[in-house]
């Protein structure tokens, strides 16, 4: 029987991910395609000692979050290929120790015999999108129902986010379906979400979201520093402001002394008048950030008097705030997981137990 040709995308694939792992590999290495299969081929690593080594390519031209998690335990070693990777995907294929390459340099390869280990970011957008629907997951109000899928436990239902929320069902629906897609939620049609991966949540929401970026931030000096301005701000009669970054998280877990302290609220200038602070535009120790979005003043917790926006939020700020706040998020991240579920909402209006 005549094997079946290579298909012309599979056979470009193939050669755009074996030139970019070339790209990445010393030039006394040699990387080709040593043949061509229905699925993929094969590709050949020549060392600089001469040796020579074959990995299997697996080659799909798409391939989303759930496709990955469909894939088979392959015998040998393995290259899955695709033309582009999202961030959801390669997280999946990560958790499988499974090796990729895609054609905008994506690339995780670790080989054991001989030991070749490449890592490279490629693009993190596709940069030839067919779904309006993942587009949709960026975006304040799509931020807020990421946050609260992350920090509320299921089971609940579409209607009872869009009512919780106050968004239009339709549009939870598309977002919801995103989501699905990413295999950030898990649910049976028109049923209530019966699972929520509530860490994936949170950093699917800091790429496309910056604390800085998508709120409107300003810089002030607070002359007691910023540990006085929260022990006034806490006694004050001022409503509606929420503490996040490296003070709130440094309540729960210590990376480094915190520095700087960031407040949502939706008056800055009545909030700096009130607590007597001078603007800035370099070295302040106080951030005031007017929120994209309300949610940052739902399911906050308070400690000492201090108003603190919700474990999500903030994790959220830190992981993408500035200097050593990304540090921070992790270690909250890290505690959030060890303490997992007690600091989340048994339901979209019950507290929870921590902290």
């Amino acid at each position: 029987m005549a094997r079946k040709p290579t298909p012309k995308v599979i056979q470009k694939l193939l050669a755009s991910a074996g030139g970019e792992i070339a790209d990445r590999l010393p030039s006394s290495w040699q990387v080709s395609v040593a043949s061509r299969t229905a699925d993929g081929g094969i590709i050949r690593f020549v060392s600089p000692a001469g040796d020579r080594f074959e990995v299997q390519a697996f080659v799909r031209r798409r391939m989303d979050p759930r496709a990955a998690a469909a894939l088979p335990d392959f015998d040998e070693p393995t290259v899955v290929i695709s033309d582009w990777l999202s961030p959801r995907t390669r997280t999946i294929l990560g958790d499988r120790a499974q090796s990729y390459a895609d054609s905008t340099g994506n690339l995780s390869i670790s080989l054991n015999e001989p030991l070749v280990v490449v890592q490279a970011d490629g693009a993190p957008r596709d940069p030839a999108p067919r779904s309006k629907t993942l587009s949709s997951l960026r975006g304040p109000r799509a931020w807020a129902l990421q946050r609260t899928l992350a920090e509320v436990t299921p089971p609940y239902g579409l209607g009872d986010l869009a009512q919780a929320l106050d968004m239009d069902a339709g549009y939870v629906s598309r977002l919801l379906t995103g989501l699905g897609q990413e295999l950030l939620i898990e649910r049976q049609p028109r049923k209530p979400i019966e699972r929520v991966d509530w860490e994936a949540m949170i950093r699917q929401v800091t790429r496309t979201y910056g604390l800085l970026a998508d709120n409107e931030t300003t810089s002030w000096i607070a002359p007691a520093g910023p540990e006085q301005f929260l022990s006034d701000l806490s006694s004050s009669k001022l409503k509606r402001w929420a503490v996040t970054g490296s003070y709130a998280s440094n309540r729960l877990v210590s990376v480094t002394a915190p520095e700087i302290a960031v407040v949502y609220t939706d008056d800055p200038e009545r909030l700096a008048d009130a607590r007597r602070l001078r603007p800035t535009k370099t070295g302040g120790n106080v951030v005031i950030a007017v929120p994209c979005d309300p949610i940052v003043y739902q399911r906050t917790w308070e400690d000492d008097g201090v108003v603190f926006a919700s474990l999500a939020q903030v994790a959220i700020d830190c992981l993408t705030g500035f200097g050593r706040m990304p540090a921070e998020g992790e270690a909250l991240i890290n505690w959030m997981r060890q303490r997992l579920p007690r600091w989340q909402w048994a339901s979209l209006t019950l507290e929870p137990e921590l902290p």
